[in-house]
This record gives structure tokens, sequence and C-alpha cells, in this order.
């Protein structure tokens, strides 16, 4: 091979190899970028209090209510009550917001407000439509002889269906911290028996937490681990554009892309 022949492999190698290294960079780029667009500026965290709080028992006229401060930082936003009833071997366990204007519930229920049971996992957020102000959280009683429970949180369905203890359910707030809006759930344990002469009704906090990102959805229960997952999980989407071996394979991997992109359609 003549010396002009060389130069000329030589030339043609270098401009292959620097075109290869272009189309890497890139992809490299392109890769990037999507790493960036799946980063959350707004991830926040989930602000959670574990504390074993067991509601006490009042009456009409000497309440005990106990108050939680969804951001402990002494602003109270709910006060949960449990009243006996001095007449009837029955109590009733409400919940109130603090500050009507800024906190709020997710209440349900057919005739009267009820605080819902929420399942692990439930969304509690700007697109809850059922928030309030309080209400009624669970009664049990016993009548003629028998034990009833009217609520969803002792009993497996609303409105004198038995009497039971549900496990891992969430009470959905929202509330105002610096002038925004915040959501939480509180964790909360009611227990009962069905039995006539069974223990009485009695209520337990076990912890409670806020998405610390105002108007951003929390699901119940989530905590700051849980909600990362979550949200990764629902950012998984199908790849936008040529993968990095087509980049690299430059204009003879377009056409296999443009294939494969066909194909996932």
């Amino acid at each position: 091979m003549s010396v002009r022949a060389k130069h000329r492999e030589n030339k043609m190698i270098s401009k292959t190899l620097n075109r290869q290294i272009g189309l890497y960079s890139v992809a490299a780029a392109v890769a990037g970028v999507s790493m960036l667009a799946l980063a959350d500026p707004a991830m926040g965290e989930v602000i959670v209090t574990k504390k074993t709080i067991p509601v006490p028992v009042g009456t009409e006229s000497s309440p005990k209510p106990l108050y939680l401060s969804m951001a402990n930082n002494g602003i109270n936003n709910i006060s949960l009550s449990l009243y006996q009833d001095s007449f009837n071997p029955g109590r009733a366990l409400l919940v109130d917001t603090v500050d009507p204007k800024n906190d709020r519930i997710v209440m349900g229920g057919t005739w009267d407000p009820y605080a819902l049971a929420l399942a692990q996992g439930a969304k509690i957020g700007p697109s809850n439509a059922n928030f309030s102000y309080g209400g009624l959280v669970e009664f049990s009683a016993t009548s003629n002889g028998v034990k009833y429970c009217k609520g969803y949180w002792a009993a497996p369905l609303q409105h004198f269906i038995g009497c039971g203890t549900l496990k891992n359910k969430y009470m959905g707030v929202s509330f105002v911290l610096n002038g925004k809006t915040h959501y939480g759930w509180i964790r909360l344990i009611v227990r009962t028996a069905s039995d006539k002469n069974g223990p009485p009704l009695t209520a337990t906090v076990t912890e409670y937490a806020y998405e610390s990102v105002a108007n951003k959805t929390i699901k119940a229960g989530a905590t700051t681990e849980t909600a990362v997952e979550s949200q990764a999980a629902e950012k998984t989407q199908k790849q936008v554009g040529p993968s990095l071996g087509a980049l690299a394979a430059g204009a003879e991997g377009m056409p296999m892309w443009r294939r494969e992109e066909g194909e996932a359609k």
C-alpha cells in the first residue's frame, strides 16, 4: 500500500471514530436528560410521628378530647373525643377539626357524616371531594341484650352490622401549614367486641403523618420510602426516542429504532 493510500485509510478511520464518539456523546446527553426528567424537584418527604396515644374516656359534661398537631408545631389540628353514655353502656367516638376554616377530615356516609376508614394506599389529596369538619367515627352500645356498632371502624359495614376490630385503617386529613394546605393521615385502631358483655369501645392513635410538599397527594400509610417507590413506579414508561445502541450505530441504527417503535405501538 502506498503512503498516500495509507494516509487516506487512516483519515477514513479517524473520521469514523469521531463520528461514533459524537454519537455516543449525543446518546449520553439524551440519557442524562432522561434521568433528570425522572427526578422530581417537588419530591419532598413524608413526616411521620409514631406515638401510641389512647383516646381518654370522658362524658358530655366532662369531655377529655385528644388533640393532635399534625406538624408537631404546637398548633392543634384534629381532636378525638370518646364519650361514655351515662344511661346506656354505650360509647361514641367523634372527630372534629380544631380550626374549621383550615382543617378538614375525609368523611362519608348515607345519612350523618362518618369518618371513613381508609385502606392502606388510599389517596388523600385535592381530588378528595368528601372533606368535612368532623362527625362520628364509631358508636357501640347494647340494646335488648344485643351489642351493635355504627360506623366504619369497628364494624365491617356501616349501620348496625356487627362489631369487631379492623386493622391498618387510616383517617384522611388536611391542614394549613405556613399558609398552605398539606395532606396527611392518622392511623387509628378502634376496638370493640360483638359480645354484649365484651370490652367497650376503645380507640388508640398509633401514628400520624403528612406530606411536606403543599397541595401534594399522600397515600394512607405512606412513608418517605414508600412514597419514593410509588412515584418511581408511576413514572416508569416506555422509552421515547432511539436507544443508546441505535444512536451509537448511527444512520444504520435508525431503521432498527423505527421498526422497534412501530412494534411497541
